[in-house]
């Protein structure tokens, strides 16, 4: 039989895979996300990953394989179950999917060669999109969220729609707006972003100019960011964000690039004296994911007809700023 647990209100918001380790003492925790990847933990039935925070009142199952109450480390015993990250469907007809990805989910697969990505799924369950698009790896895909940022998607599930929806974002027609909690208060309640985006020595992705940084490059994209503050939070702001332009990790660049870094990006963090200057006067957190959320998306069908779908924010997140109110 499993074991139940309760969560209780103290174990709010405690990562399953810490809160485990602690309930657990005779595993390692690597031994326990192990055990949460195989399908042996289950949160209300359903599996999670082990960065899943947990809620009050959720019941947290713990199934083991022997009478002993072991956990075998064999390889058969231990693989990952498939997807264990899904995407959820909001709306689909024959043309087009809008979906809702989870944080840390890819969305094609890298030179590395994941094999769990939402490409690999949409192959898995709609066969025919393999044709969609310029590439098979990227089948159905016209724009992508990063591995680490969650929300409203569109996939053309035709060539027809692959055509009408990509003409739509290369002309700016699509309409793209996000949460993002970023650390500081902003000065400006809204305001645009207008710095060109490159490459720096590194091969990381810069905004220029920026301060005692690489100037303006003639290989530099033009990059637009529109802001606007929601709500001020103890040490954050809130902000609505519309991007005018789709470069890779725009709004992320953009806003590190002004002094207001998103909250658990860890690529476009404030560099050390930065950090430091932080340290004095902000609480710096690790939340476990990037606090950005794709909310909406618009777009016109094949039928010239403006379709809109949103998705809610996730509940680490809602937690956040609720925890986080002044």
């Amino acid at each position: 039989m499993p074991k139940l647990i309760t969560i209780k209100p103290e174990s709010q918001g405690l990562r399953l895979d810490k809160f485990l380790n602690e309930k657990i003492k005779k595993l390692s925790r690597s031994q326990i996300k192990k055990l949460i990847l195989s399908g042996q933990v289950l949160i209300n039935d359903k599996i999670v990953s082990p960065h899943y925070f947990l809620k009050a009142g959720e019941v947290v199952s713990v199934e083991t394989r022997d009478k002993k109450q072991k956990i075998s480390t064999k390889n058969s015993d231990l693989q990952p179950t498939p997807y264990s990250l899904l995407p959820n469907i909001l709306f689909e007809d024959k043309d087009f999917l809008v979906l809702e990805k989870p944080a840390g989910l890819l969305v094609h697969p890298t030179e590395k060669g994941e094999t769990e990505t939402l490409v690999s799924w949409l192959l898995k369950k709609y066969p025919a999109i393999k044709t969609v698009g310029e590439n098979q790896y990227r089948a159905g895909i016209i724009h992508r969220l990063d591995r680490d940022v969650s929300g409203v998607m569109v996939i053309a599930k035709t060539p027809a729609a692959f055509d009408h929806l990509k003409n739509q974002f290369k002309k700016r027609v699509v309409k793209k707006e996000y949460l993002a909690i970023v650390y500081g208060q902003m000065t400006e309640l809204k305001g645009e972003i207008d710095l060109p985006i490159g490459r720096n020595k590194d091969g990381q992705f810069v905004a220029h100019p920026r301060l005692g940084e690489e100037k303006f490059q003639a290989s530099d994209k033009i990059a637009r960011t529109k802001y606007e503050v929601i709500e001020y939070l103890k040490d954050y702001s809130l902000l609505r964000v519309n991007i005018l332009t789709g470069r890779t990790h725009q709004i992320r660049v953009h806003l590190s690039a002004i002094g207001h870094p998103i909250i658990g990006d860890q690529t476009y963090k404030p560099k050390r004296k930065f950090l430091n200057f932080l340290r004095r006067r902000i609480k710096v957190v690790s939340p476990g994911r990037i606090m950005l959320h794709s909310v909406k998306i618009g777009f016109y069908d094949l039928e010239n007809q403006w379709r809109e779908f949103s998705s809610p924010l996730p509940d680490l997140i809602t937690n956040f700023i609720n925890e986080n109110k002044k």
